[in-house]
Parts: structure tokens; C-alpha cells; sequence
């Protein structure tokens, strides 16, 4: 790994030569190049994204009223949106119309 001489910054690979911000530009040997700025590390194979439908929904429900649609059934889930020595948040959506809202306790 090269800094450049005129401002300190680490020297990035571009092709053949490698390139500071400031505008320096240094010319590098293919062996160089190879033995410095050659990462080789696994591959992770490529992710699938699984799509659910409104009916696949795998978070708990709990009874409610809807403030939109009037639906009675509504998913649930809580999160930490404060600091840790205060209550999580909780939200809500609706297993009819999709409208989510939080509570505070």
C-alpha cells in the first residue's frame, strides 16, 4: 500500500496506475499491482430475496381496531427507539388494510 507524497492519502488502483483525490497520479508495474492491491477472499453465493403474500405474514396478531379501515385482527412487533432504560415501542398493522401505527407505553 502507497500514500501519496503530497497530501498523505492512500493511493487507490485505476487500471495501471494508481490515483490520489488530490490529483497525483503514479504509474504501477502489473507485478505491483498484483502483490498490493489484488484481493482474492470467498464468495458468498448470491441471496434470495423470498416474497411473501399479505396471507404469509409470520409476525404475532392480537385483536384490535382499526382507526382506517375498522379491521379487528392486527399484527405486532416492538422495537427499541430509545435509549435501553425505556419501554419499547411497539406497532401495529392492520391484517386487512396494511395500516401501521406505534404505541408508546
Amino acid at each position: 500500500m502507497k500514500f501519496c507524497p503530497k497530501c498523505g492519502s492512500m493511493l487507490l488502483p485505476s487500471g495501471e496506475e494508481i490515483k490520489c483525490k488530490c490529483g497525483y497520479v503514479e504509474d504501477l508495474s502489473k507485478e505491483d499491482r498484483e502483490a498490493e492491491y489484488k484481493f482474492e477472499a470467498e464468495r458468498n453465493e448470491q441471496q434470495k430475496v423470498i416474497v411473501t403474500s399479505k396471507e404469509d405474514v409470520v409476525l404475532p396478531t392480537t385483536k384490535i381496531t382499526c382507526y382506517k379501515c375498522g379491521g379487528t385482527v392486527g399484527y405486532w412487533w416492538t422495537l427499541q427507539t430509545r435509549s435501553a432504560d425505556e419501554a419499547p415501542t411497539y406497532f401495529i398493522r392492520c391484517a386487512n388494510c396494511g395500516n401501521t401505527w406505534r404505541q408508546s407505553n
